[in-house]
This record gives C-alpha cells, sequence and structure tokens, in this order.
C-alpha cells in the first residue's frame, strides 16, 4: 500500500489546499475551554490560531470525510494534570461527537482512558523503543505510532516490521536535536518552544549548537515506502502561509507518485526544479544547500542525542 500522506489543518481553506494537494489524511487541534491547551502546541503560534472551534470542528470533518480522508484529533498534551482529566475527557468527547477518525495521545495515562477508540501514540509520548511500541499495542491497543523525528532510516524499518502496528513518520519537521522534548520557549509564557533559534542571556544565538534536527525527506520518500511506513506526518498547523504548507505536501505527493510510477526521485526533483518557484526559491537553498537532510549522514544526523 502507498503511503498516506497526513497534512495539519486549520480552516476550511487549509483543508481545500491540502485536498488538492495530494494529502489522504489530516491532523487537527480543538480550542479548549480551559485556560490550558490539551494538544502539543498552544492554541496560537508565531501569530496564528492552530485550534479551531467545535463548530468548525465538526465542517472540517464532514467535508474531509466527503474527500475520503481520515481525521486525526490532536489531543497530544505531554502531561494531563490530575485537575484537568476531566476537562480532558470532555475535549475528546467534543471531538469524538465530531466524527474524527482517531485520537492523537501523548501521555501514557490518556491512553487506557478511550477503550473504544482508535489511539495514535503521538510524537510526543516518546516511542523510541520497539519494546515501548510493543507494549503500548498488546496493553492499550494501540495501532498507529509517530515515531520520534530522531530516528534513523534504519531504527524507523525496525518499527515497520512489528506486527499489528501502523508506523508514521514525521517529515519537514527541524527544530533540536530531540524535537518537542526540550522545552525551550520560544514564546514567552508558552513553555514549549525550539532551541534552533534560542538566545542565552548575553544574546548569543545558540542555534548552531542545539539545532541538530534536519527537515527534509524528499529525497527518502522511495526508502520510506520501501520499508513499509504507514504515513508522512507534514507539520504546520500554525503556518503563516497555507499555500506555501500545501506545496510541502504537494512536493511529497509527487515523490510518492513518482516512486509509484517508477520513477527515480532524481527525476522527480529535477521536474520540480524546472516548474517550481518555491523550490528554487525557498527549498533549495534552505534545505539542499544547506544538507538539511532528514534521514542522510549529516551534521545534524550525527548530532541527535
Amino acid at each position: 500500500m502507498p503511503a498516506e500522506l497526513n497534512a495539519p489543518v486549520r480552516s476550511l481553506k487549509m483543508l481545500e489546499l491540502q485536498i488538492r494537494a495530494g494529502a489522504t489524511e489530516v491532523h487537527v487541534g480543538l480550542r479548549s475551554k480551559e485556560s490550558v491547551s490539551f494538544d502539543a502546541l498552544p492554541a496560537n503560534r508565531d501569530g496564528e490560531p492552530t485550534q479551531v472551534s467545535p463548530g468548525l470542528l465538526a465542517e472540517l470533518v464532514t467535508v474531509a470525510h466527503e474527500g475520503g480522508l481520515r481525521v486525526h484529533f490532536c489531543a497530544d498534551t505531554p502531561v494531563v494534570r490530575p485537575d484537568d482529566e476531566s476537562a480532558y475527557r470532555e475535549h475528546v468527547a467534543r471531538a469524538l461527537d465530531a466524527g474524527v477518525d482517531t485520537v492523537v495521545v501523548g501521555s501514557l495515562p490518556a491512553c487506557a482512558w478511550f477503550p473504544e477508540v482508535s489511539i495514535v501514540a503521538g510524537g510526543e509520548l516518546g516511542v523510541s523503543t520497539l519494546g515501548f511500541a510493543e507494549h503500548l499495542r498488546d496493553v492499550y491497543g494501540v495501532r498507529r505510532v509517530v515515531v520520534p523525528h530522531t530516528l534513523t532510516l534504519g531504527e524507523v524499518a525496525a518499527f515497520c516490521r512489528l506486527d499489528g502496528l501502523e508506523i508514521e513518520t514525521p517529515v519537514q519537521t527541524g527544530a533540536g536535536l530531540d524535537c518537542t522534548r526540550c522545552r525551550l520557549a520560544d514564546t514567552p509564557g508558552i513553555g514549549l518552544g525550539c532551541r534552533a533559534g534560542y538566545a542565552d542571556g548575553a544574546g548569543v544565538d545558540l542555534g548552531g549548537f542545539l539545532d541538530g534536527a534536519s527537515d527534509c525527506a524528499l529525497c527518502d520518500v522511495p526508502a520510506l515506502a520501501g520499508i513499509g511506513v504507514t504515513a508522512l506526518r507534514i507539520p504546520g498547523r500554525e503556518s503563516p502561509n497555507e499555500r506555501q504548507n500545501a506545496k510541502i505536501t504537494q512536493m511529497y505527493r509527487r515523490a510518492l507518485r513518482g516512486h509509484a510510477a517508477g520513477v527515480p526521485i532524481t527525476e522527480v526533483i529535477e521536474q520540480i526544479d524546472r516548474v517550481e518557484l518555491m523550490w528554487q526559491m525557498g527549498w533549495l537553498p534552505r534545505l539542499c544547500d544547506q544538507r538539511r537532510c532528514r534521514f542522510q549522514d549529516t551534521p545534524q544526523q550525527r548530532a541527535f542525542v
């Protein structure tokens, strides 16, 4: 089976663009009634909303299902305080009422709270060992795991060999030696952030030292498809440019279609280079020229901890 493309959505327009770009799944967050966020992102990031209202969520689910897309609901906060458990459960219940297909969780207790629901172990859960993945499958009935973006291609392949588990891997991620675990804040008062642009008290940019993440996995799409990855997860619910984010989805769709047709990835990229201004103006200098290669042997890859 070809790999799915799991794209971010925060509006009907963004959903429409992602469908046109070739997404086959989407992930979405819901604005909480509480003062806390119940997914891995704050309600607003980089000046853009990351979550939607209950009414909009229902609309998004309806349109996505009409287009044949699966909807993953992000409830992947890494910690649910005891005082917030009831509110968290109600939060998830609202999404289930809207018709979402799965619930993506980020904490081990949450895996047990919804026994009748299709649970995805999100990246925040940090499933970096095969034993942990098997435990989630056997004890909690988890059927999909989003592996941390710090894993190598060989490590992802080992996860794909596990029976009864779908494996989803992030692409176009970036930002940190162990992304989502550092807790360095890039937004005042948030507590979640990115060490890529972090500066110490003297204003010295620590990005060169702390940012060990690699972003682009386009060249490795054939390898990912070959080892049996279920889905490629594209981030960007907070993306300031919805069209640009959808263009990323389109690039990966081109790569997947090329692989299915037996076209070498080098030829696919040559075709992209001839027709896509975004490739020439943004992708090539920011990713290729900087060796931001997700699964290749680069200094960034070797810097993972």
